[in-house]
């Protein structure tokens, strides 16, 4: 699956108005750094569109006349500039770029932007640079973006970083105003030098802005002050919230679940200017150390600049916490109630700081009950062991994988033997395609991403030819069969894995889907498809094209979005299990962990879905997890890459205790009414309180057996 994603610079001047008319002196685009790839505004044209004058209506991104870029970022663009004249060959002026803002489809106008000049040696220097505030412009609407050029030669690199997913631009234009001088900063040898110091000082500029916001968030104390309070542990975390809540009586420390789950808290913790000098040693007492793991709620910063806390840090055995005067840390504690067993168990939080202690007591109550009864979700995830950083621990991820409930395991197509269908099967993909069957063979279901496209396969299928030939079926059978016996030999019989040939297939796709399932299941019928439908299909697919696939598709996981459309009536009809995914918008760390991760098992039971997935446990395109602007897009894994193994995050702890509360929605006879009486239609507009109103009035059901009553200690 692939997924498509405020300070102004005081010595520049970035001028921002709606729509204005086109023309001035008019540039010449020559390169992109990346070619434009978003498909409702790509066409052949595209290198001149910039340029022409020519404004598209809003939105642009579905206008042909526009340009625009999905997933890639930053977006370099090589441009001639007119020839001054003869007096001022090297000319000062305004560039424009009209960009869009259209939030609710994820569109934004660009975060920062860098414009460079060549200068006579051919080398490259910096000349204006500008971080639009989107916040002061208006949503659904287009709008010009002006920088300041202090010098322009014949050739200028804009350089645009993305505020999400997407850059869309309907025209770039220059307006020279005299004479202009090149400023004595270092020389740059090439665009892809360029592209890097862009990218430094977009991270410089937004780090500078974090810094300013914690200094501003800092919270006056005195010097041997501490003081803690409960979070929310899937909400947003805010140290500025935590101004009014430093004087409030803690609440008392309840953890309650059945035996088989894990549970979470988070605390909050500042202390003053002495308290604080030797930082913050936290440590646990009364129950066993295997029930209870501690971790520091670390931030990270956003592609769209935003501070998020979101990795849990491991603390060790001698945990130590760096604390700053005045400024909130966050503790995170999860309790794995299998180990403590059913009963009722109290235990001490000890927080220790440069002489100063607090000491809070806590319980934690299990119900004797471990759900190993009832039939777990299927849960998907698009974990590619070619995911690097993050897979280079591949042991550790494994396990954390199974830990956390993964079941339904994704092979990449570039470790799949035989694809081109030419006969030949390679050994390298095959001893990497073994690897990701050792992860099925705990007890789950493979899926063989084959990446094929209507308008990309090796069948002979295309757009004017909608169908496969008699030898394209022969080689395909062929490669099918050799498949299935290497499988069968590495221990995975035909209910262990299916071929997902297509991702989120429009109309077109769905017809090669539907003859490739038709060719291979005329032969081998007990061999499985897997389909997955997003809203986002363009041709869209309608019902009767569904039901013209019900006989061939064995797994179908439309996405949550799809369900709650048209064709969500259709899956109720199925009378098989079928599977939903979500993917949260870009970038996913700013994702909420309890709508986009937890509550996704909660809208599974509702549908009467038999299995959940997201995009993705690892993908950051091959560059760091814990750094949001160092590749070509934010990164989407919910994991962090570590020497010591993984680090988890909260919107991974959220999907598995979602997991984990599906059990309970399934096992108690009055969960609907339970949740009917949050009075709430919609688990969107639900909050953490409504989930554990909901989770504790089931865990104490009264009509529960006597086997799943709270033992008591």
């Amino acid at each position: 699956m692939r997924k498509l994603l405020a300070v102004i610079a005081a010595s520049c001047a970035v001028c921002l108005n709606s729509i204005g008319p086109a023309g001035a002196n008019t540039l010449a685009v020559e390169t992109f750094n990346h070619p434009p790839n978003y498909a409702l505004s790509t066409d052949p044209y595209d290198i001149r569109q910039l340029t022409d004058g020519v404004l598209a209506p809003f939105p642009i991104w579905t206008s042909k006349q526009a340009v625009g870029w999905a997933a890639l970022t930053p977006i370099a663009i090589r441009l001639r500039v007119p020839k001054g004249e003869a007096n001022h060959p090297m000319q000062a002026g305004t560039i424009r770029v009209h960009s869009a803002k259209g939030l609710g489809a994820g569109v934004d106008i660009p975060r920062h932007i860098d414009v460079y000049t060549q200068g006579p040696g051919g080398q490259f220097q910096l000349v204006g640079s500008a971080d639009p505030n989107s916040e002061a412009l208006a949503d659904k609407s287009s709008h010009w973006l002006a920088i300041s050029v202090s010098a322009a030669t014949h050739t200028l690199v804009v350089v645009l970083h993305a505020a999400g997913d997407y850059v869309f631009l309907d025209e770039l234009e220059w307006s020279p105003i005299g004479a202009g001088n090149i400023p004595t900063a270092v020389a740059l040898p090439d665009v892809n030098a360029v592209i890097a110091d862009s990218t430094r000082r977009t991270r410089d500029a937004l780090t500078r802005a974090i810094e300013a916001e914690i200094r501003d968030a800092t919270i006056p104390l005195a010097a041997n002050a501490m003081h803690t309070w409960l979070e929310d542990p899937w909400g947003t975390i805010d140290p500025k919230s935590a101004h009014g809540r430093v004087n409030a009586a803690l609440p008392a420390l309840h953890i309650q679940g059945y035996a088989g789950e894990h549970e979470s808290l988070c605390l909050g913790v500042v202390a003053g200017k002495d308290a604080s000098s030797s930082g913050l040693r936290p440590t646990i007492t009364g129950i066993m150390p295997d029930a209870i793991r501690l971790f520091e709620v670390r931030p990270v910063l956003a592609a769209n600049g935003q501070r998020v806390y979101d990795p849990l840090v491991p603390l060790g055995m001698n945990p130590g916490i760096a604390l700053r005067p005045g400024e909130p840390i966050y503790l995170w504690l999860d309790f794995n109630l299998a180990a403590l067993g059913p009963g009722m168990h109290r235990w001490t939080l000890h927080l220790e700081g440069a002489g100063r202690t607090i000491s809070i007591d806590g319980t934690a109550t299990v119900i004797g009950y471990d759900g190993v009864h009832l039939k777990p979700l299927s849960a998907i995830n698009w974990a590619y062991l070619s995911d690097l950083p993050i897979l280079r621990q591949r042991d550790a991820a494994i396990r954390d994988l199974a830990a956390h409930g993964i079941n339904t395991f994704v092979v990449h197509p570039g470790d799949i033997p035989g694809l081109p269908l030419d006969g030949r099967w390679d050994a390298v993909q095959e001893a990497r395609l073994a690897h990701t069957i050792a992860l099925a063979k705990q007890g789950g279901t493979l899926l063989l991403y084959l990446g094929w496209a209507a308008n990309k396969n090796p069948l002979g299928f295309s757009l004017p030819h909608q169908t496969i030939g008699p030898a394209a079926s022969h080689r395909l059978l062929a490669w099918v069969e050799t498949l299935d016996a290497y499988l069968t030999a590495q221990g995975l019989s035909r209910e262990q894995w299916a071929l997902y040939p297509v991702d989120e297939p429009n109309l077109p796709g769905l017809r090669l889907l539907h003859a490739l399932a038709d060719a291979v299941k005329r032969q081998h019928p007990t061999i499985q498809i897997y389909a997955n439908l997003s809203a986002f299909a363009d041709p869209a697919v309608r019902t009767s094209d569904l039901e013209d696939m019900r006989p061939l598709v064995d797994y179908w996981q439309p996405s949550l979005a799809v369900v709650r459309g048209p064709l969500g009536s259709w899956f109720a009809t199925l009378h098989r299990d079928w599977w939903l995914y979500s993917n949260p918008k870009s970038p996913a760390k700013l994702a909420s962990p309890l709508h986009d991760f937890r509550l996704l098992a909660w809208w599974a039971w509702h549908y009467g879905a038999r299995g959940i997935g997201f995009w993705s446990y690892s993908d950051t395109n091959g560059s760091s997890a814990w750094d949001d602007l160092d590749s070509r897009r934010p990164d989407w894994a919910v994991v962090y890459e570590s020497p010591d193994g993984i680090v988890s995050s909260r919107r991974w702890e959220a999907f598995r205790e979602g997991l984990e509360d599906y059990v309970l929605l399934c096992t108690r006879r009055t969960a609907k009414e339970r949740i009917q009486h949050i009075r709430k239609s919609n688990f969107d507009q639900w909050n953490t309180a409504d989930v554990e109103s909901v989770r504790q009035a089931l865990l104490h059901d009264p009509l529960l057996s006597p086997s799943t009553q709270a033992v008591a200690p």
